[in-house]
């Protein structure tokens, strides 16, 4: 950092300050550095939650110019909404940078990571998986950067560079704020050319063989390996034959040249570490990384979209169980059992809840052997945490943009509360009684009676045709 800035006279203390200028004239002090990449430093500053990119290259370097117009161009990109740390100010003196600002409390998702790949290597993996947030944790984690990148491509744009150092999250274990920086990579979606600029291990084959630019599919692909590592603990391309191997086997994993770890066809790469696959990733979530990282490794048209890939994190954090024992979380299974210790937990813990799409049907239709209710096969576990019922259904793509209908809430030793968004009515039918009751406000089912009856949760007050939750009290 000696030629980053501008230095001024020595402090009390001795220590030359390092300063930079924006166009408006604010001065600002580049204290310790956050991050580093190919085109710059990212520090913080003497103000709270404000950081500092500088470019590594002097003004008048080919490479600074170009990226500094790029920066201009960002700034003008419609990225309001999302959890992306854009450029709040320019930066042109002594050198070219940005300013932007990052909320408190947040870490580089590179600290979790590189911790439990140092777990995995000294045999603790499982524990510091548990200890670290767990599985419910890490599938927050995913959904919400699966979110804003969705929304990105969305709007035309991709982010580019996505890697650990990039991502901030939050830092107690408690929480799953997701943000974005270093938004100076973002470009117009595009196969040609463009931006080659990626980190080692998260680009996609493509970009590290020079033939392409990055756009939605190789955002596609870094989030992919992200994911993968987040949950197993392992890189989807370096199994043994590639850690066991020379430098040379390395960057031809990395380019596409061998298979990815679990390839089903090809086992010349296994992993023999790493947390078992059905513990941490749903059907769905296997079927996507396969999708990704097999056919989809030299055929980019092949990966998921990010809008698949929020979708199916969308549905797998649906599905998680809270474990009372180790406190990981672990998906629904028909024993209620944790993968990671086996705990058994009780029925009173949670509430399953299954989707059906309600069908009007005639007489005649019913005599024909018909039917009303038609599963489709989305699932959600209400638990300690409220859950939300949507008008689209957990797992689906328009999950996140549809309309909020009602909340439920579970309170141990009280109830589960049923609260519809004002405006919006619901209708809560007992199989037992076949009493339906018109939902305009709060309403409790009262711990007192919870016998295992059966009701279906309407998403309408009509009866055309709708979305209901099936769930036993």
């Amino acid at each position: 950092m000696k030629t980053m800035g501008k230095k001024n006279k020595s402090d009390k203390d001795g220590e030359r300050k390092h300063l930079v200028c924006d166009l408006r004239g604010t001065i600002y002090e580049l204290k310790s550095k956050l991050s580093e990449g190919g085109q710059g430093v990212v520090c913080h500053t003497q103000f709270p939650n404000v950081l500092v990119k500088v470019s590594k290259f002097p003004k008048e370097d080919p490479r600074s110019k170009a990226w500094f117009d790029h920066l201009q161009w960002v700034s003008r990109q419609p990225l309001d909404g999302l959890k992306i740390a854009r450029p709040q100010a320019l930066i042109d003196k002594p050198r070219h940078g940005y300013v932007m600002e990052l909320m408190d409390g947040l870490e580089p998702l590179q600290h979790l990571l590189g911790l439990s790949q140092e777990a995995a290597k000294n045999g603790n993996g499982p524990d510091f998986f548990i200890n670290s947030g767990g599985l419910s944790r890490r599938l927050r984690l995913l959904t919400a950067l699966a979110r804003p990148l969705a929304e990105l491509h969305g709007r035309g744009l991709a982010y580019g560079d996505l890697a650990p150092g990039n991502v901030f999250v939050s830092r107690s274990r408690e929480h799953a704020e997701v943000w974005l920086i270093d938004s100076d990579n973002i470009s117009v979606l595009s196969r040609e050319g463009g931006q080659k600029i990626y980190t080692p291990e998260y680009g996609a084959p493509e970009i590290i063989r020079g033939i392409s630019g990055i756009d939605s599919l190789t955002d596609s692909w870094s989030f992919g390996v992200i994911a993968f590592q987040l949950l197993t603990l392992q890189h989807p391309l370096i199994g043994d034959l590639v850690s066991d191997g020379d430098p040379d086997d390395e960057e031809r994993a990395l380019k596409g040249e061998l298979p990815w770890i679990d390839d089903p066809d090809d086992d010349s790469n296994r992993a023999s570490s790493g947390i078992p696959r059905d513990w941490v990733l749903t059907k769905e979530l296997q079927r996507l990384c396969h999708q990704c990282f097999g056919p989809g490794r030299n055929t980019p048209e092949a990966r998921p979209t990010m809008s698949e890939w929020r979708a199916a994190f969308e549905a797998a954090a649906a599905r998680v169980m809270n474990c009372s024992g180790c406190g990981s979380g672990f998906y629904l299974n028909r024993d209620s059992e944790c993968n990671f210790c086996d705990h058994v937990q009780e029925d009173a813990q949670h509430v399953l809840m299954l989707h059906y799409l309600y069908t009007p049907v005639s007489e005649e239709g019913r005599q024909a052997g018909l039917t009303e209710w038609i599963k489709t096969g989305h699932v959600q576990v209400l638990g300690r945490e409220p859950l939300e019922l949507r008008a689209s259904p957990v797992g689906t793509t328009s999950y996140a943009e549809s309309d909020l209908v009602c909340t439920l809430t579970m309170k141990e030793n009280d109830g589960l509360y049923i609260e519809p968004v004002a405006g919006v009515a619901v209708a809560l039918q007992s199989q037992k009684s076949q009493e339906t009751k018109i939902l305009t406000k709060r309403m409790r089912l009262k711990e007192t009676s919870r016998r295992g009856d059966t009701y279906m949760l309407h998403l309408s007050d009509s009866d055309a045709l709708h979305y209901a939750w099936r769930f036993k009290w």
